[in-house]
């Protein structure tokens, strides 16, 4: 069953190990491929030896509202073999959260705060976005729909064409 997700109530879920039943670590965020679709989980783990490794979104059983879960140990993978062009939400060189968000007119629509996806497919399916948090209490943040039209700077994303 495909759910949307706020990718803030993911991150920080522990991670659980259905064969052991044992907690592996934690969702230190989520990592989606160059077509803006989910790809795996970083994977925060305790401990200074034990870093660099992810969960590829195939091997993630059930993300729920308390936990995410995998089958075995085998789901957890080194970093080192996730493709190239890779995305992240609040890690990386360049993570979404915190990017403006400009159409290709030079409106300033907003700050990214929050991404939403569909566990099912995968897909990016809308942007939550800030004005600062006054605007935020009085007007609530926007969230614009994903399309094809936009396109991942490194400092911003880009929407273009009509609205």
């Amino acid at each position: 069953m495909s759910v949307m997700q706020r990718v803030r109530d993911v991150i920080g879920l522990p991670v659980i190990e259905l064969d052991r039943g044992k907690e592996v670590g934690y969702v230190h965020d989520l990592l989606f491929n160059e077509h803006k679709q989910w790809a795996g989980i970083l994977l925060g783990e305790k401990g200074f030896l034990k870093q660099g490794t992810y969960i590829p979104a195939k091997a993630v059983c059930a993300i729920g509202t308390d936990c995410v879960s995998i089958a075995d140990q085998q789901a957890i993978v080194s970093f080192s073999t996730f493709p190239p062009g890779w995305m992240s939400i609040q890690t990386g060189s360049s993570p979404i959260q915190g990017k403006a968000f400009v159409t290709a007119e030079g409106e300033h629509l907003g700050i990214v705060e929050d991404v939403y996806f569909r566990t099912g497919s995968g897909k990016i399916v809308g942007y939550e976005l800030s004005n600062g948090i006054l605007s935020d209490i009085i007007d609530g943040r926007t969230v614009v729909p994903s399309t094809e039209r936009l396109k991942m700077g490194e400092d911003t994303v880009i929407v273009s064409g009509p609205e």
